[in-house]
């Protein structure tokens, strides 16, 4: 199993991003990374947004990414609800994105309303 998740982890981002999609909306939640602090993983950016906030669409996908930060992190999960209401609407009245299904090579950037166009459409 354990080599069939790298292979999807490897993927360019926008098949990840399909599988991404296709998780959540079955699920209803999503994975994020937190400190022994209880503070989220947020991933500076060079682009357009000065920070992203990564999200997985399960615990071993972000279980795999921890490993490639120097600090140690925890992967724990939220209600999609709850990552779209409070938290993505937190993150981008301070400037930032979501980084889905990030992969330490490329990512695809969206917005709460991508997002949220993207699970209306899947369901």
């Amino acid at each position: 199993m354990k080599l069939i998740k790298r292979l999807i982890l490897n993927r360019p981002a926008e098949k990840r991003l399909v599988y991404f999609y296709a998780m959540v909306a079955n699920d209803e939640q999503v994975w994020l990374l937190r400190d022994k602090k209880s503070d989220l993983l947020l991933l500076e950016n060079d682009g357009e947004y000065p920070f992203l906030i990564p999200v997985w669409p399960s615990r071993s996908f972000a279980e795999m990414n921890s490993c490639n930060f120097d600090e140690s992190y925890e992967a724990f999960n939220i209600p999609l609800s709850t990552f779209l209401d409070d938290i993505l609407i937190d993150i981008e009245n301070d400037g930032g994105a979501t980084a889905i299904f990030p992969n330490g090579n490329d990512t695809t950037i969206q917005k709460r309303d991508e997002i949220k166009e993207m699970i209306r459409n899947l369901k």
